[in-house]
């Protein structure tokens, strides 16, 4: 499970990187990221500590060997376990606020809120189901006072790996619904696309970890639950690294930029300069360079730069000092034009004048109409 932390620090750290040096834009969805690997960080912390005690061994071995280990080690376990279910939807959350800013239609933010309010319910259900599965509650992990266990928990379990399952498939397909439609290169769709869907590679972590539901009715909970344990802890970082790969796509055009730019002669010294990711809140000129068909998305980018002198720069210094409401949620929003590029966005207000024009003109036939 240390592994699968480690692999998870270094998407937190890339992204914090592209976010606070490369776009110069750290927004709320970077914030639950963040929150959902401190979700995976002590989710590990306490099985590590639960392994110490015992976890990983059969019941019957804790109890012969060393029977006051079975106390700290249920804890430990119900303990790290309220941290993996939490993680699972808060991770997921990050993915679904980064949508919301794409999004333009109403039902697609409803469809959207709606899925990451169930995940977040069913998280949070099966928490207080798994706290209380027990009567009294404290026999969960001391059986050494009169109790029992009367819930089942595999139900509630099952509810939420397969709402998370779900989750992923439809997070993953849910661009193609607004991406494809939009006036941008089909290349530059493909790549868009492509990076926002790999959360699919964590809904088929999620297929193997809800067949590992149900042993969680098995009497032997301190060895036969820990495939599930595991299985969750992967996910959790599969669909961390999901979201972090398109998050950190700036970062790597940048590096990409430079290092094509230190072996090609035809281009100017300059044109690799001239990526804006660098230089968002700054006040280096652009010049006019010659652009071919692959470096559409650059030409975007100098559009948007020219969109920052006149007005931009000042919101984005209002919003950072939290002077006014509107003017952080404007800096909040920029993110996804760093990772999408300014086409994308001005692909969507083309296509929304053409249906305001295409609208104005049946508008506009319809009272000739009537006045005839």
């Amino acid at each position: 499970m240390w592994s699968l932390t480690t692999i998870g620090l270094v998407f937190v750290v890339l992204r914090m990187y592209t976010r606070i040096f490369v776009v110069k834009s750290f927004g709320i969805d970077d914030h639950v990221y963040n929150i959902a690997f401190a979700c995976l960080l002590f989710n590990t912390i306490f099985m590590t500590i639960g392994v110490h005690y015992g976890l990983g061994q059969n019941l019957v071995d804790i109890l012969e060997n060393d029977p006051d280990n079975l106390q700290p080690a249920l804890i430990y376990e119900a303990t790290s376990q309220t941290f993996a279910i939490l993680g699972m939807s808060i991770a997921k959350w990050s993915l679904g606020l980064f949508l919301l800013r794409l999004v333009q239609e109403r039902w697609h933010k409803v469809v959207i809120w709606l899925t990451m309010g169930c995940l977040m319910v069913a998280s949070v259900a099966l928490c207080f189901v798994y706290w209380f599965q027990c009567t009294p509650p404290r026999y969960l992990w001391d059986r050494s006072i009169p109790g029992r266990c009367t819930i089942d928990t595999s139900p509630s379990s099952l509810l939420l790996c397969i709402l998370c399952m779900v989750a992923d498939l439809f997070l993953s397909g849910f661009p193609w619904l607004f991406i494809w439609g939009l006036q941008m290169p089909r290349k530059e769709k493909i790549i868009i696309l492509s990076s926002l869907s790999l959360g699919i590679f964590a809904g088929a972590f999620g297929i193997k970890r809800t067949l590992e539901v149900p042993k969680l009715k098995s009497p032997n909970h301190t060895k036969d639950p820990m495939g599930l344990i595991v299985w969750t802890a992967a996910e959790m970082t599969v669909t961390m690294i999901c979201i972090g790969i398109p998050v950190c796509r700036p970062l790597w055009k940048q590096y990409l930029i430079k290092w094509t730019s230190r072996d090609s002669k035809s281009r100017e010294p300059n044109s690799a300069g001239s990526f804006p990711l660098q230089t968002i809140g700054g006040s280096t000129p652009y010049p006019k360079p010659t652009y071919k068909r692959d470096e559409l998305i650059d030409s975007d980018d100098v559009l948007r730069e020219q969109d920052r002198k006149s007005g931009l720069r000042d919101s984005i210094a209002k919003a950072r000092h939290y002077s006014n409401g509107i003017e952080r949620a404007q800096n909040d929003n920029q993110s996804e034009e760093e990772i999408l590029g300014s086409g994308f966005r001005r692909s969507q207000r083309e296509d929304l004048e053409m249906q305001n024009g295409t609208n104005s003109v049946i508008f506009g036939v319809s009272t000739s109409e009537v006045s005839l």
